[in-house]
Order: structure tokens, then sequence, then C-alpha cells
């Protein structure tokens, strides 16, 4: 595919469709449950974690662009939007998983279990678009320097919750 409208509105649509899905699965343990566990003193305030999701939205829709202009032939880009899109739904999914449920080992489990795929994304936007795997790296290392650490924290704080 060439770069265009359509590349573009087919990037904004993905990330808009995640979010929506995100939202909604999210359910109302964000502010009935959430609030009262335990958390670590580095912990960011919510105001900053939404902030941080929305680089993360136009992140990924910068990849998804890449990914419908840059790669090529059509085998590839597919393999790279899959591994995206994965991503992404899985990264809705943990919140359905954490907040539904209400439970620390769930999200700590589910986030363990979400590197997998996301170390997957990261190998093939190395393999088919270097551009588009550094500016999403930024995104990977977050999940591993402060969210499997605070995961973890918020699980042993809250023992049984």
């Amino acid at each position: 595919m060439t770069a265009g409208w359509a590349p573009l509105a087919i990037s904004v649509g993905l990330c808009a469709a995640v979010a929506v899905l995100e939202g909604f699965l999210t359910g109302s343990g964000l502010k009935d449950w959430y609030p009262h566990l335990r958390k670590p003193w580095w912990h960011i305030p919510l105001w900053a974690s939404i902030v941080i999701g929305l680089i993360v939205y136009a992140i990924d829709g910068f990849v998804a662009y890449r990914a419908l202009t840059a790669v090529s032939p059509v085998g590839d880009r597919a393999v790279a939007l899959t591994a995206l899109v994965v991503v992404m739904v899985l990264n809705a999914l943990w919140n359905y998983a954490f907040f539904e449920y209400r439970s620390t080992l769930v999200g700590f489990l589910g986030l363990i279990g979400f590197l997998g795929p996301l170390f997957v994304l990261q190998t093939v936007l190395f393999v088919y678009d270097p551009v588009a795997a550094w500016v999403h790296l930024a995104y990977t290392l977050y999940v591993l320097a402060y969210d499997v650490p605070l995961f973890y924290t918020i699980r042993r704080l809250n023992p049984g919750r």
C-alpha cells in the first residue's frame, strides 16, 4: 500500500476501535476496586497513566501506518499488522482480566503472558521495519521497566486480592 489517506485512516481507525474496546472491557473495577489496592510509592497517578496510554496509541498508530506504507511484500505487511493487532487486543483484554476479575494474581500473570506476543511484535518490527521497531521499543521497555515491577509489587502488597 502506498502512502496516502487510506493507510492513515486505517491506522487511526484501528487505534480508535481498540481504545473503545479497552474502555468497555475495563468496566467499573478501575473506579470501584483499583483505588483501594495498596500500591508502591513510585506508582504514577491515574492521569499520568492516561497520558501514557494516549502515547501508546500514538505509537501503535505510527507502527500501523508504517506497516501499511513501508513494509512490503504483502505477506510481510500482514505479519507485522497481525502481530500489532494481537498485542493491541491482548492489552485491551488484560484490562478485562485485571479489572473485571479484580485479581492482582490474574493481572500479574496476564502481564507475564503478554510479554511473549510483545516480544514477537518487537522482533517482527526489527526484521521488517527498524524505524517502527525503534519507536515501539519505548513501549516495550516501559512494560518491562514499569508495568512488570508495578504489578508484581501490587500483587505482593495485596495478598489474596
